[in-house]
């Protein structure tokens, strides 16, 4: 994919889809464990455009990923895995 090409960060997916292909492809725990790795992102500061770019991509993966698990289940699971 070049720079022209990129995903929106604003969540201009097809949700539905989105959604789907997540909970037929991973458990509430991976989805929980995705989001605990993806959330230090929020401290790098970007050094270039394209860097904040990708930052902003990785910050609305992990607010949509929460947002589909609830914040009360996503908390209650990191706090069971331990994240």
């Amino acid at each position: 994919m070049n720079k022209n090409e990129r995903i929106p960060a604003t969540g201009a997916v097809d949700q539905a889809a989105f959604e789907t292909a997540i909970r037929d492809n991973l458990s509430p725990e991976g989805v929980a464990a995705i989001i605990a790795f993806l959330q230090p992102a929020a401290f790098y500061k970007p050094a270039n455009e394209d860097a904040l770019a990708a930052l902003q991509q990785v910050e609305w993966l992990a607010d949509t990923l929460t947002e589909m698990l609830g914040a009360d289940e996503h908390n209650r699971l990191m706090e069971r895995l331990g994240l």
